[in-house]
């Protein structure tokens, strides 16, 4: 007697993830559309915007693409292994590879200050003046938090779609429209190729992750000393 084959339905567990998943994401989009309308009413401070607004766009990064992932069908192990999260590598060579990006845009500043001092051309930001007067937790997550989402979208889920030099010119330009700023244009375009070869060719997200921390580390760092 031939056995019966079992339709295949939904699994209402996977569903109602996917469906948070987009909620999130959605929640997400309308924060940072109704922080805007509030600041631009002059109904809340730009303390208190941007700190709101960031960290909303930060989290709508990663959830942007885990969204679009799940919405084309993908499992959390697929999620987690097509964003560069799920390849096995050592701590020792993420530790290294991660220094050694960081290295080169250190490399990048030093270069970019000699050129401001030799020239007398000066590449002005503003970076210092918006967080100067941002509460520390916000600095943390900066710090923390904020580069994993970023290195999510960019590196993890732009690279194997757009390419590196794409992904890295969208991520120069997200930078420029933040702070006004050549310099972090710059800056931002060569960490991208640098943190995208490394995607590339080691299919993982953690030494463009460390990499990206010790980046912002330094900047708040600067930024405080100055």
């Amino acid at each position: 007697m031939a056995k019966r084959r079992k339709s295949k339905k939904p699994v209402p567990e996977r569903k109602a993830v996917r469906y948070a998943i987009y909620s999130a994401f959605l929640i997400l989009v309308a924060i940072i559309g109704i922080s805007t309308w509030y600041y631009s009413a002059g109904k809340i401070g730009q303390t208190y915007f941007i700190v709101v607004a960031s960290i909303a766009q930060s989290f709508a990064f990663s959830m942007l693409a885990i969204a679009w992932m799940t919405f084309r069908g993908n499992n959390l192990k697929q999620i987690t292994g097509g964003l560069g999260l799920w390849k096995k590598i050592t701590w020792k060579k993420a530790i290294a590879l991660g220094i050694s990006a960081f290295a080169l845009i250190f490399l990048l500043e030093i270069g970019l200050s000699l050129f401001e001092s030799a020239t007398g051309i000066q590449l002005p930001t503003n970076v210092q003046q918006i967080f100067s007067g941002l509460p520390l937790y916000f600095i943390v997550f900066s710090t923390i938090i904020a580069p994993i989402n970023e290195e999510i979208l960019f590196r993890g889920f732009l690279v194997p779609r757009i390419g590196i030099i794409a992904s890295a010119i969208i991520f120069g330009l997200l930078h420029y429209l933040s702070y006004a700023s050549i310099s972090e244009f710059i800056a931002a375009f060569a960490f991208g190729i640098i943190a995208g070869y490394i995607r590339k060719r080691y299919s993982s997200l953690y030494p463009s992750i460390l990499a990206h921390m010790l980046v912002n580390a330094l900047g708040f760092l600067l930024i405080f000393a100055i």
